[in-house]
Formats: structure tokens, sequence, C-alpha cells
């Protein structure tokens, strides 16, 4: 598996990540409002650990800054 999501998109997916995750306990939203929001938190956290985004795919977006890379040359 190729990655495309780079170091500076990797961050800002953790930042995104972790404020699902405290809109949680600030919001209260209930039972779904709780698991929509974990999930939207395992999906950013998951994407920036293992670099790659299933959703820049279709669109050729690529954001990782040694271009079109595999996995043992990249970060």
């Amino acid at each position: 598996m190729t990655h495309n999501v780079g170091s500076g998109d990797s961050f800002i997916r953790v930042m995104v990540g972790i404020a699902f995750l405290v809109n949680i306990i600030i919001l209260e939203p209930g039972a779904i409002g709780t698991i929509i929001l974990l999930v939207l938190g395992a999906i950013s956290f998951v994407t920036a650990w293992t670099h790659f985004c299933s959703l820049y795919k279709p669109f050729g977006i690529n954001t990782c800054s040694c271009g079109d890379c595999a996995e043992e040359k990249c970060e």
C-alpha cells in the first residue's frame, strides 16, 4: 500500500481526532452522537497512523512529500 498522507496532513488528522473525542465530553451528544464522534475520531487516528486515506485515492490527492512512495521509503 502506498502512502498518500504526508506528515503535516497526519498531524492535522491527529488534532481533528482529538477534537472529536473531546467533543464527546463537552457536548454530551447521547448514544448515537457518541458513536458517530467515536467513529470519526477513530478514522482520523487510523488514517494518520497508516499514512493512507482511501478517499484521496479516487481523486488522485497525495500530500506525502516524497510523491508516490512505497511504504519502506517514506517516513
